[in-house]
């Protein structure tokens, strides 16, 4: 069950955190990877067997030779990740900068956008793809106007990609993590403390769990889902729980 065996697969974003985690679970589980980033991570690639190449998703031409590129090297894909994003959170919106939210457009939407224009024409029929969007996307948090707004419209692209490739039977989802610890959430960031006291879990997620909801929604035996965005948040956009509501109320 959930075999990847014969499955070739492409994730941006894969040299560290969500995406390296996921390479190295569909690795795991049979698959031939391909991992995508801008920082030199060829030995990392080679510890689980994988490929890399050199790309900044964020300019067109490059992630358009990225596929290329990955399919000369391993063949037709079968799973296609587009999960390169970065974080922003902090000025208020009337305290952003503009030229600051163009550049998350580009990494964050932009980026998505154009994975899902070029990664279909090197996959086979019967495929599935990715999109990693966030929990911020569904709910509205104080300093996250950018960044909510780029993982908002991919949700709202995944739902559109899915119905325009289900004549190829490819599916298209996206995960919507919550706070998880990584390189781009160290210890010091805001979100750790307030994961801890409002989260149902009361903790910070780690990157081989929502691995593991990739490497599911990756597998051939997931082949019913599609357009969905699935929250892996520690029931974060969920509501509270009692114990969190008691300890609210308590001081």
């Amino acid at each position: 069950m959930f075999s990847l065996a014969d499955s070739n697969a492409f994730i941006t974003g894969g040299t560290a955190g969500i995406g390296l985690a996921t390479a190295r679970r569909f690795s795991a589980a049979g698959a031939k990877v391909v991992i995508v980033g801008r920082r030199d991570a060829a030995a990392l690639a080679e510890e689980f067997g994988g490929v890399f190449i050199q790309a900044d998703i964020a300019i067109e031409k490059q992630l358009k030779q990225a596929f290329s590129s990955a399919e000369d090297q391993i063949g037709k894909l079968d799973v296609v990740m587009n999960n390169a994003g970065i974080e922003n959170s902090g000025p208020l919106i009337d305290e952003a900068d503009a030229n600051e939210f163009q550049r998350i457009i580009d990494i964050n939407l932009k980026a998505v956008y154009n994975g899902l224009r070029y990664g279909p024409r090197h996959m086979n029929d019967g495929g599935s793809i990715i999109n990693t969007s966030s929990d911020a996307a569904l709910v509205g948090f104080p300093g996250y106007s950018q960044y909510s707004a780029t993982k908002a419209a991919v949700v709202s692209l995944t739902q559109t990609a899915a119905l325009e490739l289900v004549p190829r039977k490819i599916r298209v989802n996206a995960i919507c993590p919550g706070p998880v610890w990584s390189e781009m959430l160290p210890p010091d960031h805001p979100e750790v403390e307030i994961a801890k006291r409002l989260s149902p879990m009361g903790r910070v997620g780690e990157a081989e769990e929502i691995a593991a909801l990739c490497h599911f929604l990756a597998a051939r035996d997931c082949s019913f889902i599609t357009g969905q965005s699935i929250c892996v948040d520690g029931g974060g956009t969920v509501g509270h729980a009692m114990h969190t509501i008691e300890r609210i109320l308590s001081n």
